[in-house]
């Protein structure tokens, strides 16, 4: 079995392609897989820590200026031929659409080179890539119920979930304490920016913990800073009396979330399967300046169905995090409640689901189908 994997420019669309490609491989042991992605330089890291082959692109973001929009044509013209030349060579049974500019060059491919292709949506309110890539593939795969109105001109959609990686679902508390040279017995909070970092949380963080300092003896806290905030959260922890791990990014984030009781972070849609397969309750900060406002509508879903908090950015101050980890880690029944509404949201099949349906498009037969059709 040959797969390309097409998409990137943030950890999150990386993640969900690392998900279905450990599935695969599981299923097809000789299974070859190569990912096609952006310049930044975790994704080539991430995927070749997996064993898996990378192939950068030339693709650049959409931009509004004039000079941007000719760098965006120019850099998609070269990148079709790139990827017209590779894929031809490659010769795969399917490329998989992962969202994001990187995706764009390999499915128009695909389409040109008559192979099966199919795209994974995970926000709410689909990028602009896979809605206008839609109409080009078999089908489209996306994670929540409320996508499926923006798909109208696709072939077919299904709701099977995002899918999320093996070491996020099986990761043990035990071992991920010794890892990071923490307390299992101890409540953890989680913080990350998502794969790039978010100033605004950091900062706000580190004002927090002062007030955070008498819970020292039942709380701590790992800290995923991105590159730009790292010396200084370094430092400010240091300081603290709370016991803490702190990084600028951390490729094993399955370890992190088996130690996590309460999540701050981004409304990434793959940070949010991530939090619902594990029923993790979570303080949600949606990235205000996402494309159609995406993270806050996927906030919306997790927060109305009662899985986590929604804490807009400009409402964002030290006080108010307070408010929202005291309340939640001394209501106990609170808390369950929230773990378990969370859970209810989850699709830790999402991979399996992904795979099967992927097989079927190409005509391999797999051992178990659990296809959700939306």
């Amino acid at each position: 079995m040959k797969v390309v994997f097409a998409g990137g420019g943030t950890g999150g669309h990386l993640m969900v392609g690392l998900s279905i490609a450990e599935e695969i491989r599981l299923r097809f042991h000789d299974a070859d897989i190569v990912f096609f992605g952006t310049n930044k330089e975790f994704e080539k890291r991430c995927v070749e820590q997996k064993g898996f082959k990378f192939h950068q692109t030339h693709a650049k973001k959409f931009g509004k200026s004039l000079k941007q929009i000719i760098t965006f044509i120019s850099s998609a013209i070269l990148d079709i031929i790139e990827s017209l030349i590779s894929i031809r060579k490659l010769n795969p049974d399917i490329v998989v659409g992962l969202g994001g500019y990187a995706s764009f060059a390999p499915i128009i491919v695909a389409k040109l080179l008559s192979v099966p292709s199919v795209l994974l949506e995970q926000n709410v309110i689909p990028g602009r890539a896979n809605r206008l890539l839609a109409k080009w593939v078999d089908e489209v795969y996306c994670h929540w119920q409320g996508s499926l109105k923006w798909f109208n001109k696709a072939k077919a959609v299904r709701v099977t979930g995002t899918p999320v990686r093996n070491d996020i679902l099986n990761s043990q508390k035990l071992h991920s304490a010794e890892k990071f040279g923490l307390n299992s017995s101890k409540k953890t909070i989680l913080i990350t920016g998502g794969s790039q970092g978010a100033q605004v949380i950091n900062e706000v963080i580190l004002k927090c913990l002062p007030l955070l300092e008498k819970y020292s003896n039942e709380l701590q806290i790992i800290h995923c800073t991105g590159e730009y905030g790292y010396e200084i959260a370094k430092e400010t922890y240091k300081q603290s009396k709370i016991n803490s791990f702190v990084c600028s990014f951390l490729d094993d984030m399955g370890s992190a979330f088996s130690l996590a009781d309460l999540i701050i972070c981004r409304a990434g849609a793959t940070t949010i399967a991530e939090i619902t397969a594990k029923g993790i309750p979570a303080i949600l900060i949606p990235y205000p300046h996402a494309t159609d406002n995406h993270q806050y509508w996927n906030a919306v879903e997790l927060v109305s169905n009662g899985g986590g908090y929604l804490l807009q950015q400009f409402d964002l101050t030290p006080e108010k995090v307070i408010e929202l980890i005291t309340e939640l880690l001394n209501d106990k029944e609170k808390y369950e409640r929230m773990q378990m509404f969370s859970k209810r949201l989850g699709k830790p099949n999402a991979a399996v689901n992904v795979v099967d349906n992927i097989c079927r498009v190409i005509g391999l037969k797999c051992s178990e189908f659990a296809i959700i059709v939306g």
